[in-house]
């Protein structure tokens, strides 16, 4: 399977893509056709939050290690999610894996260092051309404390706000992704929204 990353397969549009089953049909058929518009079409949401949970620089292995497991899972996919939500969780759980491998690397070869490749980075730092400097850099400060905040939720609570607020994922897609009822991302989504509120205010 050739390497597979977000500029690799860039998104090209709604055109170029047949849909969901489609594409699945036309990869387990043997067309492996099937499965490049399958990256093609996913892969930058993919990156979105792979980079939200451990840096930009790491996704780009969280998006190999996604879809290469999909590559060979995708005979076993049952469509008792969608396509979507399992990628997702697939994504999920290779970021969390890496995070963990990464987080105590860091703590021993790196104490107190900050890192160079916020995981949180796409909450845009560009400045906003119609504003002024002052208001650009007051819009600069608050991002970055959100940033901070999120980082210091709860792994439960961050994932839930991930995908909910920062994805935008439907509550039900959440909860197909970390496989808990609706009920349970609502109160995850409120408790988190909380404490992101305690934390900024």
């Amino acid at each position: 399977m050739a390497p597979v990353t977000a500029t690799a397969y860039p998104y090209t549009g709604e055109r170029d893509w047949p849909g969901d089953e489609r594409a699945l049909s036309r990869f387990l058929s043997g067309d492996v056709l099937g499965f490049e518009q399958i990256v093609r079409h996913y892969s930058t949401m993919v990156f979105s939050l792979a980079a939200r949970l451990v840096g930009p620089t790491d996704a780009e292995d969280v998006v190999q290690e996604t879809f290469l497991r999909a590559y060979h899972g995708l005979g076993n996919f049952r469509g008792e999610s969608s396509l979507k939500t399992w990628l997702y969780a697939i994504a999920l759980n290779r970021a969390r894996a890496r995070h963990g491998a990464l987080g105590r690397l860091r703590a021993i070869f790196t104490p107190g260092r900050a890192r160079e490749d916020d995981p949180f980075a796409s909450l845009d730092d560009a400045a906003d051309p119609g504003s002024t400097p002052e208001e650009n850099a007051v819009l600069k400060e608050r991002r970055t404390r959100l940033r901070a905040a999120i980082r210091e939720l709860p792994e439960e609570f961050r994932a839930a706000v991930l995908l909910r607020d920062l994805e935008g994922l439907s509550y039900e897609e959440v909860a197909q992704v970390l496989s808990i009822p609706i009920g349970t991302v609502r109160s995850r989504l409120a408790r988190g929204r909380a404490l992101l509120r305690e934390k900024l205010s």
